[in-house]
């Protein structure tokens, strides 16, 4: 009985020890399954944090890129190849903190982004400095451009008042313009008369002055007397009576031509009045052109 008894008692005190050790093990190991717990939430929030660090750097790259291209403008244009590396990078990387995580490939993908946008900020810093040399390069060439065609403007106007200069100094000039109204007594001898009744002709009398500057040969001279009435007498009414003065058709008296040796000349012309005519009394004005647009002399005469 007594050997039963013991047997029975050795039994329990084993069962109560191994259910104090199984006791013991579920609380420990309840302790680090907390504990894991713990350290998994750690891992968690760290990974989240990581992801989140990436994304602002990525934000941040782009943002920074993308302004960049604004305030380079055209010059980004010869970029547009690492441009379109970067945005790919860049939207590779988001699909990855999307989607999966690796913590190696991503920081290996932003490290590469990082350095694509540096060397994409340098190449257009190079392009930029080459650009404001190329414009100051341009400014400087227009500036020449400017003075040389001012240079030029300047030498044209010159040219162009020298030649107004020669060419009035080419100018025949007259002098000693006298007009007045003769008769003929006997037939051939000329007599001056100042009554409208008995003139025959009018006499215009002048001389050509001395000018090396003009080219020696023939030489024409027009002739225009307007009566009392400012009516013109005129040799016929044809443009081959005619000569052109500032644009203007004129018709003439008389046509006078000489032959200039570049030396004084004396010129006699005469207007010849034709039968029957009657000269009306008052002032008659006499003009004098050339042949190269210029008036060059110009008096009057009065008959009773």
């Amino acid at each position: 009985m007594n050997t039963e008894r013991t047997s029975s008692t050795r039994s329990k005190v084993w069962v109560y020890a191994v259910l104090g050790i199984l006791a013991l093990a579920i609380i420990g190991l309840s302790f680090w399954l907390i504990s894991l717990k713990g350290d998994l939430q750690a891992l968690e929030t760290e990974k989240e944090q990581q992801r989140a660090d990436f994304q602002a750097e990525v934000d941040s790259l782009m943002r920074v890129h993308n302004q960049l291209k604004e305030n380079y403008g055209e010059l980004t244009v010869q970029l547009a190849e690492k441009d379109s590396i970067i945005q790919a990078d860049a939207q590779e990387i988001k699909k990855l903190l999307d989607s999966q995580w690796d913590y190696n490939r991503i920081k290996k993908k932003v490290s590469e982004l990082q350095l694509i946008s540096q060397s994409y900020v340098h190449q257009l810093d190079s392009l930029y400095v080459v650009n404001q040399e190329l414009v100051a390069e341009n400014e400087r060439i227009r500036e020449e451009v400017r003075e040389e065609r001012k240079q030029n403007q300047n030498l044209q106007r010159q040219k162009e008042e020298l030649t107004n200069k020669v060419n009035k100094a080419a100018v025949l000039r007259i002098y000693n313009l006298t007009a007045d109204a003769v008769r003929f007594k006997g037939g051939s001898q000329e007599t001056e008369t100042d009554k409208a009744g008995k003139t025959e002709r009018i006499r215009v009398m002048f001389t050509v002055g001395q000018n090396d500057l003009v080219e020696a040969g023939p030489k024409d001279f027009y002739l225009r007397i307007a009566d009392p009435s400012k009516n013109i007498i005129m040799k016929g009414m044809g443009d081959e009576y005619a000569f052109t003065y500032q644009g203007e058709l004129l018709q003439y008296t008389e046509k006078i031509h000489i032959n200039y040796e570049n030396k004084e000349k004396d010129v006699r012309a005469y207007y010849i009045k034709p039968a029957g005519k009657t000269m009306k009394a008052g002032y008659y004005f006499v003009d004098i052109y050339d042949n190269n647009d210029n008036l060059v002399g110009q008096t009057t005469f009065n008959l009773r």
